[in-house]
């Protein structure tokens, strides 16, 4: 299915690469769904500690009755209760969105009902909407296109960008230094192109090489191959598998974990790639102890899921610090810090394609 420039900017773009449906997925709820955003819910009074501390209230804003970004967003809920089932110290809130222009609203109600920290919502525009109004610690699940203000709010995203940045760092660590980027017209591809592009000039003199994949020229692919000594595939998985076939076997090549998939592809192995420690590193001790998702779910699906688990870790981090810039979290879609201003940096390990993971 092709995805539009809005898609490719939310989590709904991984969802168009599944053809299953993903209702009632995941384990059983572990946050207690709030009234509707336009109905006022009592709050429930936070318990006490041995300590007489309060408990920490982590709030969830999430646009699971959305026609468009429903399924994407139990996903997401489905990964954060997993995780909260390994923690009874805190109290959660639910409020679940049938729009995320309602986000405002729904954040609101959770401070009413008593959240001390919110986590949500899933799409760019309600991150900014609820961004502008944050009035507690907030973490946003997506991208954020300005500073907010008030240093309350922080954004983790599975933004493909931060991958395309950490492979032009491994390209340079790796000794490379005339990369190939082969690319096409897709939103996506031009994400991921332009994102590598910058990482790579802002340490190395020269640009990289460049070619568009649209419709690819023979003789031009030959000439650029002949000053290359590697290649980045700002592609797809099935894009970057056609492109492979093209190249010479020795050309070393790298990907980011859209070439990650449970597909066979020959033409992939050998390629170096980044992804999250959930699939790279299952039996790590931060992955082993959280119950993988109930039903199969393809590995973009996936990649929701442990948002989701590392939605409600961070919530948890941020409640607890007086100091979030000190946050490091070793999370299952990679390891976490705050980098510049608010945006948690990811860390992904890497692997070659078709060698044990």
């Amino acid at each position: 299915m092709a995805a539009s420039v809005a898609a490719a900017q939310s989590p709904g773009y991984i969802l168009q690469q599944n053809q299953q449906t993903l209702r009632n997925i995941g384990t059983s709820a572990a946050s207690a769904p709030l009234a509707s955003p336009a109905v006022a819910a009592p709050a429930t009074p936070a318990a006490k500690l041995s300590d007489n501390k309060p408990r920490l209230h982590l709030g969830l804003l999430l646009p699971v009755e959305a026609p468009q970004l429903g399924d994407a967003a139990q996903v997401v809920k489905a990964g954060f209760d997993a995780a909260a089932q390994q923690d009874s110290n805190v109290q959660l809130s639910f409020v679940a969105l049938a729009s995320e222009n309602d986000a405002v609203k729904g954040y609101q109600q959770l401070l009413a009902a008593g959240a001390n920290v919110i986590v949500g919502p899933l799409t760019r525009e309600g991150a900014a909407n609820v961004a502008a109004q944050a009035s507690v610690p907030t973490l946003v699940l997506n991208t954020l296109s300005k500073a907010p203000a008030g240093g309350k709010v922080w954004s983790l995203s599975l933004a493909v960008e931060s991958e395309a940045r950490q492979i032009a760092r491994m390209m340079r660590d790796d000794g490379r230094k005339a990369p190939l980027v082969l690319f096409n017209n897709d939103a996506l591809s031009t994400r991921l192109r332009a994102a590598f592009s910058e990482s790579w000039t802002q340490r190395h003199p020269s640009a990289p090489l460049e070619l568009n994949m649209t419709q690819p020229d023979g003789a031009q692919l030959n000439t650029l191959l002949a000053g290359a000594d590697s290649v980045f595939l700002a592609l797809d998985d099935k894009e970057a598998e056609a492109s492979r076939a093209l190249l010479p076997a020795e050309l070393a090549a790298y990907a980011t974990s859209l070439i990650n998939t449970r597909q066979a592809a020959p033409a992939l192995d050998g390629v170096r790639f980044v992804d999250m420690p959930w699939f790279l590193m299952p039996n790590h001790p931060d992955a082993a102890g959280i119950a993988r998702p109930a039903t199969p779910l393809t590995k973009a699906t996936e990649r929701l899921y442990a948002l989701g688990v590392d939605a409600f870790r961070l919530g948890k981090a941020l409640g607890q610090s007086r100091n979030p810039a000190s946050i490091r979290l070793r999370g299952v879609t990679g390891d976490l810090q705050l980098g510049k201003d608010w945006v948690i940096q990811r860390e992904l390990p890497t692997a070659i394609r078709g060698e044990s993971q």
